[in-house]
């Protein structure tokens, strides 16, 4: 890549609060996954906000899929099979003046990334001039800064990148798995980092749980697609022993898990046959629908927020332990078996050079398997939207009018 494109910022929504508060982040290798393909996760756990997704055209003409809030890619994947996700990292201190000085914000690393980058390798040395040139910092009005932790992967390598202000440092994960939550843990960053003891055993106790909940849901000694659905699914606790990923709240939460990307990315046709599963909503109250990289566009539900909202009212109504998640895992599992079948006949499209063809038959499914999510989601939304005014008119009769008082 050259070294121009750092000539200017992207002009993209800068956020006012810390990104990725509490989030969990995971890479697969390929020869740990059932399918032989890399694997990363991203839950996001945050205040809540508008949530979509789309499909975006880079200047340079690459694809790429958007998952995220206000506009930012919380996660991304392209068509050259580069994923990438965002963490909150360590606290590094006082926010020093940035007058005058152009800067990358949260939001920025990932969209620069995966706009720019056909590797893993060079997002990695893409991150590593931006922290190192004191070109990052997060967005905000807080008097501190903090870090970033970002896992950015393709079909062979995966890296974990910890980045702030004036530095950055990455690691390869060269076999296995790795979980990350919001503690740097590559050496180094104790320079530039201030913590305290109970942010680390916490975000500890996080990567610890999620380790566990991954582990228990192996097949035959792979980790799966479903495996990783499940593992997001898994409650927090209180105690230190059962941080699991899922954070239920409400629209007033100050921190809930809001959505997740699993992305399984393809190393033969990655412009094609990579897979962003999607869960825009809290995890346990919403579908992952299997989303190939050769859609064409999201539809309007998903691009404009409104997918995501049946997701939060099924939450607020029926609350994390709840009837409907049998469901959900039933259409996944019938999705996932389709969507396979899928694959392999696209990928014998594509081998004999029949592209249109492979692109149709992929993008028929997914609106096929689209049409029927959104039919439960639709149903599940009208029954939560019930069940909420009938608990709303409950509380009305037990109000005594004031000739009662």
């Amino acid at each position: 890549m050259k070294r121009g494109i750092f000539s200017a910022v992207l002009g993209i929504l800068v956020v006012s609060a810390i990104s990725a508060r509490a989030c969990t982040s995971w890479v697969l290798r390929p020869e740990v996954t059932e399918s032989g393909r890399m694997i990363v996760q991203k839950i996001l756990d945050n205040p809540y906000s508008t949530l979509d997704a789309d499909i975006r055209i880079a200047p340079n003409g690459w694809r790429w899929i958007r998952i995220g809030r206000l506009n930012g890619p919380s996660m991304a994947m392209n068509e050259k099979g580069v994923a990438i996700t965002a963490n909150c990292g360590e606290r590094n201190g006082d926010e020093p003046s940035r007058k005058g000085r152009q800067t990358f914000y949260s939001f920025e690393l990932l969209w620069h990334v995966i706009r720019n980058c056909a590797t893993a390798e060079e997002g990695v040395e893409e991150l590593k001039h931006i922290g190192r040139n004191r070109l990052f910092r997060m967005p905000g009005k807080q008097v501190v800064k903090y870090g970033s932790i970002l896992m950015v992967a393709d079909a062979k390598r995966a890296f974990v990148v910890e980045i702030g202000d004036g530095y950055c440092e990455a690691v390869e994960i060269a076999s296995g798995i790795h979980v990350v939550a919001n503690a740097w843990r590559i050496p180094g960053g104790e320079a530039v980092s201030v913590h305290n003891g109970q942010d680390i055993r916490g975000n500890r106790a996080r990567e610890v749980c999620a380790v566990k909940a991954l582990q228990a849901n192996q097949v035959d000694g792979k980790y799966t697609v479903r495996g990783c659905f499940d593992a997001s699914r898994r409650i927090r606790g209180p105690k230190y022993l059962d941080r699991y990923p899922f954070v239920p709240g409400d629209r007033k939460a100050k921190n809930m898990s809001l959505m997740t990307g699993c992305f399984e990315i393809d190393p033969e046709f990655p412009a094609y046959l990579s897979c962003a599963y999607t869960s825009l909503g809290p995890q346990r109250h919403t579908v992952y629908l299997p989303v190939p990289m050769a859609v064409r566009q999201l539809p309007d539900k998903m691009r404009d927020g409104r997918w995501a909202q049946m997701a939060f009212t099924h939450q607020e109504a029926f609350g994390p332990e709840h009837g409907d998640l049998q469901k959900f895992t039933e259409l996944e599992d019938k999705f996932h078996k389709e969507f396979d079948a899928t694959r392999d006949r696209a990928r014998r499209l594509l081998r004999a050079g029949k592209k249109a063809e492979a692109v149709k038959l992929l993008n028929d499914t997914f609106e096929r398997q689209y049409a029927e999510a959104d039919a439960v989601l639709t149903a599940l939304d009208e029954a939560a939207r019930k069940k909420s005014a009938e608990a709303v008119n409950a509380d009305k009769k037990q109000i005594p009018s004031n000739s009662e008082k």
